[in-house]
C-alpha cells in the first residue's frame, strides 16, 4: 500500500543514490549504501528542521526558507518499531528517540543487512512516525507507477517554506522529554495534537 511521506530538502532531489557522510539517526557516515529520512506527517520535516537547529523563536522562524517535498513509500513489508518492540532488538524503549543516536545506529547497522526499511517514532514531533529507507531511492514521476523498486514517485510541495509559528508547542527539542514515551511508560495512549491554524490578524482581509 503506497502512503504519502514529507521531507524537507533544498536541494533538487528529496532522494539518495549514495551515501551522506553526515551521521544521522540510523546511519554513521560510513556505510557503503544511502540512508533515507521521511516523514508520515505534513508537519514532521518543519519539526525536524526546527529541533536540528534549536529554531524557537518567531524570529527564528521568519527566516526559514525550505524545500518541501510529498513522497509515495510503500510501507506493507516495513516492519514498525514501537517502544514495546525495542528490547526485543537489544535496545531501551528510550533510546529509539533519545538526544545520542549511538544505539540508534548499531540497531540501523543491523536491520539494514535484513530489511528495506522501518517505521520508528519521530524524536521531534512525538505522536507521529517516520520512515526510514535504507539504500539507494530514484525520484520518479508523483503521478506514474515506479518502474522498479528504488523508484519513488515524488514532488515538490513548497518552495521557500518555512514553520508555522505554532508548531514550536508541538516540537519535542533537544533535552526535552518526550511526552509520547512518557505516556507510553504510564500505559497510557497519546495521540498528536494539531497546532493552531488560525490565521494572524496581520494578514486577514
Amino acid at each position: 500500500m503506497a502512503t504519502t511521506a514529507y521531507r524537507a530538502a533544498s536541494y533538487g532531489n528529496p532522494l539518495r543514490t549514495v551515501p551522506s557522510r553526515t551521521p544521522g539517526r540510523f546511519h554513521t557516515g560510513d556505510e557503503e549504501s544511502p540512508t533515507q529520512y521521511l516523514c508520515l506527517h505534513p508537519l514532521g520535516p518543519l519539526a525536524e528542521l526546527m529541533r536540528n537547529h534549536g529554531l524557537r523563536e518567531e524570529t527564528q522562524l521568519r527566516e526559514v526558507r525550505v524545500r518541501t517535498w510529498a513522497v509515495r513509500v510503500e510501507l506493507d513489508d516495513l516492519p514498525e518499531i514501537g517502544f514495546g518492540d525495542a528490547a526485543g532488538l537489544g535496545i531501551e524503549p528510550d533510546e529509539l528517540v533519545a538526544d545520542d543516536h549511538s544505539a540508534c545506529r548499531r540497531l540501523g547497522a543491523d536491520l539494514r543487512a535484513r530489511v528495506a526499511g522501518v517505521v520508528v517514532p519521530s524524536a521531534a514531533l512525538p505522536g507521529t512516525r517516520n520512515v526510514v529507507l535504507f539504500g539507494p531511492r530514484v525520484r520518479s514521476p508523483y503521478l506514474l507507477p515506479p518502474v522498479s523498486a528504488v523508484d519513488v514517485p515524488a514532488s515538490i510541495t513548497a518552495e521557500g517554506a518555512r514553520p508555522p509559528g505554532s508548531l514550536v508547542e508541538r516540537v519535542r527539542f533537544r533535552g526535552d522529554p518526550n511526552p509520547e514515551l512518557e505516556a507510553w511508560g504510564r500505559s497510557e495512549p497519546f495521540e498528536f495534537e494539531e497546532p493552531v491554524w488560525s490565521v494572524p490578524e496581520s494578514r486577514r482581509s
